[in-house]
């Protein structure tokens, strides 16, 4: 059977964070329409370029739905996917804050963050790990072989678990 699990709602950490991010390029368009020509296209370069950035986040980095087939566990964007074999999964567990602090250490996200959630790598004391999430509250460790672990947050964890374990 094959389930689809999208990304949980974000927490209100990453809600505020996403709405301060959004909030840059609308205030450099505003202060770029009230200054003279010369600072004004330097602050319009700087608003598309910083749109850019986040459509590239939106389509490429924030995924849109955790796919649990019997064979393998697929990630899904909005321009394209990551199958993973479930051979390769040998666990898979929900952690809250404490806990994954207490399995992994200080997380350091290397990737986009606060624009949605955080996505790509994540520094962990157990080395490098994919970080899919968009929560800090909790998150899913999806431990592999012969492939880097994951951090991800689908919205029914507990549910998610169970029919990747049963997968792998």
């Amino acid at each position: 059977m094959v389930t689809r699990y999208p990304l949980a709602q974000m927490d209100g950490l990453l809600r505020v964070m996403t709405w301060i991010c959004i909030a840059i390029p609308v205030m450099l368009l505003l202060v770029a329409i009230q200054v003279p020509m010369p600072v004004r296209l330097v602050l319009l370069s700087a608003t598309a370029f910083t749109a850019v950035i986040y459509v590239f986040i939106w389509l490429w980095l924030r995924p849109t739905a955790f796919v649990v087939e019997p064979d393998a566990l697929t990630i899904e964007w909005p321009v394209r996917r990551r199958r993973i074999a479930a051979s390769a999964i040998t666990g898979v567990r929900v952690l809250d804050r404490q806990q994954l602090r207490g399995e992994l250490g200080r997380v350091l996200r290397i990737g986009a963050g606060g624009l949605g959630g955080g996505f790509g790598l994540a520094s962990t004391s157990r080395g490098l790990v994919e970080l899919w999430v968009s929560r800090t509250d909790w998150m899913v460790l999806v431990e592999c072989t012969g492939r880097r672990s994951l951090l991800v947050t689908p919205d029914d964890p507990d549910e998610f678990t169970r029919a990747l374990s049963r997968a792998a």
